[in-house]
């Protein structure tokens, strides 16, 4: 029952909203009519109507066109004309609109509205043309049996023509205000100095509108003018700021040529009007398909940054499970094999104590091989998972990372580290010792380096570790344009994920050198 009252408060909603549009659309429409000595400018109150029906369910059509197509009679009415007339005469210009509505929702689409060429065709040939050669075609033939023919209505190209525009000027910015996928509303709406910039645009090309347009010789140059403030109108706002500017120019031309000025300007009011609509409907049909290139264009940056953000979250994840993993496997070695290579030593001590002495010495070398690799195992659980860092802070894990490991060749490692660098976030201590980690594990065993040197530092709220080696380095450039190996990329998204940078730089034969900085104040936890 709720949802029922709620679909009823919705439909008066739809139906209220579409008759105040058009009513307020038809007395727009009467204005520009009458300051344009009596010839049709503009018709707005048909794509009011078809705004609506594309937005709403079919089955609310019947109540929107009723309450337009009320408006619309009313409102002509209001003005002292016959209202059976009117009524009659009006009857194709609603009727037809919900064909050209159902038409344009039927008809398959690959991407959305506003970035699909195929739609913009489709809209073109069904609301631009079709429905306005056809209901006006109609309107007129009723007009005959009416005294409307003389006094309201003008010539079929003129009347043709508003109607067009009406549809071309309104429908694409309704669509891109209410679609979700609009640049314009993922942008976070119009940026007010544009919005100034854009009116002082417009105010100047009235301006010299105004000073030059009797001038023939000026005439394709000033139809030209208004390009660039159309094309900054699609850039700034799309498809709503294409159809206002569109709009604006047309309503102070039609206001210029009404006192006879403006490029538009010809021997008769009639001819005027309709070299203005021809003009503006071209140039609006010309902005609109700008517009869905400039759509596509925001709509292809959206889905890159979304990727984007997509593939740094599975970055994020996959370090941390990673990191998880390593912290269960050095559980493992040191609480399970650790022990059990433990365990094994006791018996080979209590067994070399039951053998002959001529095979005690065998046993010891099997035990003492056994106590190396329980070190080692040792060491490597210490590796995955350094919980020095929690016990000793980072100076004091980075120092034990560097000391030489028993039974390895190890290069002379200097650790230069302030004392600020154990106050950083576990974050980011976890970050510096797996790089400095993976850098010397690269030093060592693929750069022969013989002296390695860590530096770790905070300052001015950055904190910084670099680490640089004299081994036989490497060329960059082959490694810009392929794939970095995998522990260089894992350094790399370490240091975005914490909102930091990182750099390598290396030449053949003067070693490398690995700088990853850090903000200490914003960062994403892994």
């Amino acid at each position: 029952m709720r949802d029922r009252a709620f679909d009823q408060r919705q439909a008066a909603t739809w139906c209220a909203a579409t008759c105040a549009g058009v009513v307020a659309a038809q007395l727009l429409s009467t204005l520009l009519w009458d300051h344009q000595n009596g010839t049709h400018v503009v018709w707005f109150p048909g794509a009011v109507l078809l705004g609506a029906l594309l937005a709403t369910s079919r089955a609310l059509w019947p109540a929107l066109v009723a309450c337009a197509y009320a408006g619309v009679v009313a409102t002509i009415s209001a003005f002292g004309l016959p209202l059976s007339e009117v009524a009659l005469v009006a009857i194709p210009s609603m009727a037809l609109i919900p064909a050209a509505a159902w038409c344009m929702r039927r008809m398959p689409r690959r991407m959305p509205a506003l970035q699909d060429f195929h739609m913009l065709v489709v809209f073109t040939l069904l609301a631009v043309i079709a429905l306005p050669v056809v209901s006006v075609t109609l309107t007129l033939w009723l007009s005959h049996f009416t005294s409307l023919h003389e006094s309201l209505l003008s010539g079929w190209a003129n009347l043709t023509t508003a109607h067009a525009l009406g549809y071309a000027l309104y429908v694409p910015a309704w669509c891109s205000l209410r679609a979700r996928e609009s640049a314009l509303r993922s942008s976070g709406g119009l940026d007010t100095g544009f919005a100034i910039l854009l009116v002082l645009a417009l105010v100047i090309l009235t301006i010299l509108w105004y000073a030059f347009g009797d001038r023939v010789e000026y005439r394709p140059l000033l139809c030209l003018a208004p390009t660039p403030i159309v094309i900054a109108a699609i850039l700034g706002a799309q498809m709503p700021g294409s159809s206002l500017t569109m709009f604006t120019v047309a309503v102070i031309a039609a206001h210029m040529t009404s006192h006879g000025h403006g490029p538009f300007t010809l021997a008769s009011a009639e001819r005027t009007t309709l070299a203005l609509q021809v003009w503006t409907l071209l140039a609006a049909i010309s902005a609109l398909a700008v517009a869905v290139v400039v759509e596509q264009r925001f709509a292809s940056r959206r889905s890159l940054v979304a990727a984007h953000r997509e593939l740094h979250e599975l970055a994020g994840r996959l370090i941390a499970t990673q990191e998880q993993e390593r912290a269960r496997l050095a559980r493992d070695l040191h609480d399970d094999i650790n022990q059990r290579l433990a365990a094994a030593c006791i018996d080979l001590s209590t067994l070399r104590k039951r053998l002959a002495p001529e095979y005690r010495a065998d046993v010891t070398g099997v035990q003492d091989r056994v106590v190396a690799l329980c070190d080692d195992v040792r060491q490597l659980s210490h590796q995955l998972h350094p919980s020095c860092l929690q016990h000793a802070g980072l100076r004091g894990a980075l120092e034990k990372l560097c000391r030489h490991p028993q039974g390895h060749a190890w290069p002379t490692v200097h650790l230069l580290a302030d004392e600020a660098i154990d106050t950083l976030s576990p974050e980011i201590a976890l970050c510096f010792y797996r790089v400095a980690q993976e850098a010397l594990a690269n030093a060592v065993r693929h750069a022969d380096a013989r002296d390695i040197t860590l530096h770790a530092s905070v300052d001015d709220g950055i904190a910084t570790l670099r680490i640089l080696d004299d081994g036989k380095g490497f060329d960059m450039a082959p490694c810009a344009s392929a794939r970095m190996g995998i522990g260089i990329t894992s350094m790399h998204e370490r240091a975005k994920l914490l909102g930091g940078s990182f750099d390598i730089c290396s030449t053949p034969g003067k070693g490398v050198d690995v700088c990853i900085r850090i903000p200490t104040t914003t960062m994403t936890p892994m």
